[in-house]
């Protein structure tokens, strides 16, 4: 029986996908659960598996194209059975400029012919007249080349895509880095990787993206998708919720002087560490449990109490903010929140995070505790209904029994959506949340 490979839904504020690459062509074997096409929307690139096992018997959407969600792309049927009628016209009309022609067997026999007669045999490289004129005229070396066009053959646009990056044929650049390379136009040429036997990554384009577009006077500065779906989010955000903000200083010893006494044995034990603001996202989520509406979002006329507490943690990339959220962040131990922060912190910044970890999120942490910051404002991530933010941790004077002592503190923020939430359902969620970390020892006792 045949089986629809459709663009999945990813997340509730997405509603188109672009297929970027099949990994897979018709005819191929695939297996359920198989990773068969990637998809690009505006927030994140992701791998879509396969819905079952069979033959990728029709492909209706080609790389390159995008589609609504929810959009047949492909169809998938078992050995043998005939593709339906339904399935055999595109599932979209694509522009002719925006697919190659396919390449026939005349062609690559062509372009066998010559190459063969232009330059020593190089073995059996498939390619196409005018990919293989443009790299003899260049001096590359074709063999060096995956080509993208049907049966692995060379495109016109494989070398001029080589030529455009300027990278030289021997440095190995992952797929992602490449694509994002060839998005913002950046030379791969002089980009320096960190991944292994010099590799470049994906964070190695962003960094040559964010030097590149570095702000200088008198210029102007084109928004990115990330920006625009930034600036868009939080105009809406802005106008759509009434924020009100409330602030308060937390004595910081008592949960230092915790993570100072248990971190060895945790060590130990984990094969981790555990950092300040873990401890603070474990102690949110528990106060959330006091303070549902909290994690609560406005449906019309409605208040909807979120059945999960998953904390999203903001992360800056070069091309903006991105906040994947830790997953049932109440009921975890602290070493599992250590490794889904840690896991998702890397992925977020090489662009391998799910739609789903980015969406699933019910109420942001956000620190600059890193900055010489004190203390910040920050606009409600949609449809949350509160954002929490953390400065530097400083020392201040006070008076003790009438002798004067340094006092290590934070300041707190909280920003809440007016709608959902009261001011002293508010500054009462804040007064807890100082009272369970001043008060460490008691508030993560099961922990």
């Amino acid at each position: 029986m045949a089986t629809e490979v459709v663009v999945p839904m990813l997340g509730i504020t997405v509603e188109r996908g672009k297929i970027v690459e099949w990994l897979k062509k018709e005819g191929d074997p695939v297996e359920k659960g198989e990773i068969i096409f990637i998809v690009e929307t505006e927030k994140v690139t992701t791998e879509v598996e396969s819905p079952a096992s069979g033959i990728l018997a029709k492909i209706m959407v080609p790389a390159g194209v995008e589609v609504p969600v929810l959009t047949p792309v492909a169809v998938i049927t078992e050995p043998g059975e005939e593709v339906p009628a339904r399935y055999l016209a595109p599932s979209v009309e694509v522009p002719p400029a925006e697919i190659e022609a396919p390449i026939g067997a005349e062609q690559i026999a062509a372009a066998a012919s010559l190459h063969m007669a232009s330059t020593p045999p190089e073995g059996p490289i498939k390619a196409v007249p005018a990919a293989r004129k443009l790299a003899r005229d260049k001096g590359l070396n074709l063999e060096t080349f995956s080509g993208t066009g049907p049966e692995g053959v060379i495109l016109l646009r494989d070398v001029e895509t080589r030529l455009k990056v300027g990278v030289e044929p021997s440095v190995k650049v992952s797929t992602l880095a490449r694509r994002l390379a060839e998005k913002e136009a950046v030379p791969l040429e002089g980009v320096a990787g960190t991944g292994i036997r010099g590799k470049i990554m994906r964070a190695d384009v962003e960094r040559a993206v964010e030097e590149a577009a570095a702000p200088r006077l008198g210029t102007v500065i084109p928004m990115d998708t990330m920006r625009q779906v930034i600036a868009r989010r939080m105009s809406e955000s802005a106008v759509t919720a009434p924020h009100i903000y409330f602030f308060t200083d937390v004595w910081m010893e008592p949960l230092l002087n915790l993570r100072e006494d248990i971190l060895p044995d945790f060590e130990r034990k984990y094969g981790t560490r555990f950092s300040i603001n873990d401890l603070i996202i474990k102690a949110v989520a528990l106060n959330i449990l006091d303070f549902p509406l909290l994690n609560a979002t406005a449906k019309g006329q409605e208040i909807h109490i979120l059945p999960d507490v998953n904390i999203g943690l903001a992360v800056a990339l070069a091309s903006g903010l991105i906040v994947p959220a830790i997953a049932h962040t109440d009921k975890i131990g602290l070493a599992e929140i250590v490794r889904q922060r840690t896991d998702l912190v890397q992925r977020a910044r090489i662009g391998k995070l799910s739609m789903d970890e980015i969406e699933r999120g019910t109420f942001t942490v956000s620190s600059l505790a890193q900055y010489d910051i004190t203390s910040f404002t920050a606009i409600l991530n949609p449809p949350q209904s509160g954002i929490l933010t953390i400065g530097k941790t400083r020392e201040e004077l006070i008076l003790v029994d009438g002798a004067v002592k340094g006092k290590k503190v934070v300041t707190f923020g909280l920003s809440v959506d007016h709608r959902i939430i009261d001011g002293a359902v508010a500054a009462d969620f804040l007064q807890n949340l100082k009272w369970k970390l001043e008060r460490p020892a008691f508030t993560f006792l099961n922990l």
